[in-house]
């Protein structure tokens, strides 16, 4: 499949800013000693904050989280600017290589190897201002380091779970999935809600899925010694056993291209029985669905449930003038109350475990807490290479040949690893 012609220019402006972020971070701006060398008092300063936003009903929604910092500290105020999500990473790329970005920059873990560089290690401002690290998930906080340093400080988190349609297991006389089911019981469910023109699973090759898939049927991880580690016999096979769900066993659907909604679209019209996701969209994905939703851990390979957690938080750029200032204030928009805020509108599963409980409370899914923990338990964070927007392309476009049987997923893989492995 051939990339369109918007996307191959966002990748490019992504890939080209992030080759500028190193020059940045060399040149100037502070140097990440938690403060030193910075002006304006600690608690006073007019800052802006870049995130990704939907649209104005967003907007509102997240302005309320940043108003937090301005109710904790009076004279911090943070004004939030927001781009849509596929075209955030390519303007705030840009930003941050232009030396001149907002203090408060919106991080996602899988993409946060990309831009680390430009960003201020929080380390020192975590001892300064007491900032607890076993008030987070450990998975999510782990996941928002580069180089051992914490680039970023989580609001929302979440291991990969199964997502499934209770009613159609309910009609098909298929045992609800509970922890501990393992991949022979899950490939016998779905081959049993496969028919009537409906599949037990619909899946695309989306990096944190495939990636989850892969490790929980073989192990395998795609990055070895932080090189990318595709042509992997390991990791082969699990992609290949990946593949067999459409290609083999006929589980799920082919892939059409060009409808990057297309696996939601499938599991919400309840034309497929599960899909792989991750918590943050339980809540949004109820108020879609017809029917009674459930969710599981991943099925376990030889070596049990094994899947990745992602999640996304807030960092300092290194041109910030401010940064004790900022940090207070990601102290404020990743406090108690905020997250509760988001976890009840159901806007992220909270990365701060306090707040789980009005999550799970909003979600009102039975076994959510016991699912959850347990996958949460069987989670290691997704780490990513410097080049992984290109990767993600690349298993996007190749992937997706390979699930719909258009080439063999060992040349897909080679592909892939020629293609990007050596900018990993």
């Amino acid at each position: 499949m051939k990339a369109t012609p918007a996307r191959t220019r966002r990748w490019v402006t992504a890939a080209l800013s992030v080759l500028a972020l190193t020059a940045v971070a060399a040149c100037g701006g502070n140097n990440g000693s938690g403060g030193s060398g910075s002006s304006g008092s600690a608690d006073k300063a007019d800052l802006t904050w870049s995130f990704w936003i939907a649209g104005s009903e967003d907007q509102a929604a997240w302005q309320k989280v940043a108003d937090q910092a301005h109710t904790d500290h009076a004279g911090i105020t943070v004004k939030l600017q927001g781009a849509p999500w596929d075209s955030y990473w390519s303007k705030i790329g840009t930003t941050l290589a232009g030396g001149k970005a907002p203090c408060i920059i919106g991080m996602q873990s899988l993409r946060m190897a990309s831009y680390a560089s430009a960003m201020l290690p929080l380390d020192d401002l975590m001892k300064k201002y007491g900032l607890k690290v076993e008030d987070f998930d450990k998975p999510i906080m782990d996941g928002l380091k580069a180089d051992g340093k914490q680039i970023a400080i989580p609001y929302d988190s979440g291991p990969m779970v199964i997502f499934y349609n209770k009613d159609m297991f309910k009609a098909a006389g298929v045992a609800d999935p509970k922890p501990g089911w393992t991949m022979d019981d899950f490939k016998a469910a779905a081959k049993k809600l496969t028919a009537a023109g409906k599949t037990g699973l619909v899946t695309t090759p989306g990096d944190l899925g495939t990636m989850s898939w892969v490790r929980t049927m073989t192990g395998a991880e795609p990055l070895s010694d932080g090189k990318l580690n595709f042509t992997d016999s390991k990791f082969e096979q699990g992609f290949s056993q990946y593949v067999d769900f459409v290609k083999t066993d006929k589980i799920a659907p082919q892939v059409p291209g060009g409808n990057p909604d297309f696996e939601t679209q499938q599991f919400t019209g309840g034309k497929a029985a599960m899909q792989l996701n991750g918590p943050w969209s339980l809540i949004d994905t109820k108020g879609k669905v017809k029917f009674d939703l459930g969710i599981a851990p991943i099925p376990a390979g030889p070596d049990g449930s094994k899947t990745y957690t992602a999640g996304s938080g807030f960092g300092i750029s290194r041109s910030c003038k401010t940064p004790d200032a900022a940090f207070q204030a990601i102290m404020s928009m990743t406090s108690e109350k905020p997250l509760t805020v988001l976890a009840q509108a159901g806007r992220a599963y909270p990365a701060r475990t306090v707040a789980h409980p009005a999550w799970f409370t909003a979600a009102g899914i039975d076994g959510a807490k016991e699912t959850i923990d347990y996958a949460s338990e069987n989670s290691i964070p997704l780490v990513t290479s410097k080049n992984w927007v290109q990767v993600a392309d690349l298993l996007n476009r190749f992937g997706t040949q390979a699930l719909n049987g258009e080439i063999p997923p060992e040349q897909a893989l080679k592909t892939i690893q020629d293609q990007a492995g050596a900018g990993s």
